[in-house]
């Protein structure tokens, strides 16, 4: 039996292209840590992308979303400092990526492996300029 998402419902976690929710236990697992931590609604803005989707939305080659493993998300209230730092307390997010978008919302997901990104302002950046060492 599959996990079932405490704080998300299968349309919110689902491809805006296709309708499919392929996204993993341990995506879903994660994401309702990161809402029990932070107390408050988070948005999906993205999370499982068919290929089709993420093909129109995404330039980056090896994508997170179409494996069901990533989610963008934006907790209205916090700043990015805020939403980056409560990521970093789900162990799965700590040891796989988040990335920080100057549109108010991070990416976070489950890959096996450290990654770290930003988009604040015009160019991508190191993460030293947005957040506390």
């Amino acid at each position: 039996m599959s996990y079932q998402a405490k704080h998300f419902s299968d349309k919110e976690l689902a491809c805006k292209h296709c309708g499919e929710n392929l996204c993993t236990d341990e995506l879903k697992e994660a994401l309702d840590q990161y809402r029990e931590i932070v107390g408050k609604p988070v948005i999906v803005h993205d999370a499982y992308r068919c290929y089709v989707h993420n093909a129109g939305v995404s330039l980056v080659n090896k994508s997170q979303h179409p494996m069901g493993t990533a989610a963008d998300v934006e907790v209205p209230g916090l700043t990015l400092q805020e939403m980056y730092d409560a990521a970093l307390k789900v162990d799965a997010f700590k040891y796989g990526g988040i990335g920080v978008y100057d549109k108010n919302f991070i990416h976070v997901d489950v890959r096996r492996g450290i990654a770290r990104w930003s988009f604040v302002g015009t160019k991508e950046g190191s993460l030293d300029l947005l957040v506390k060492a």
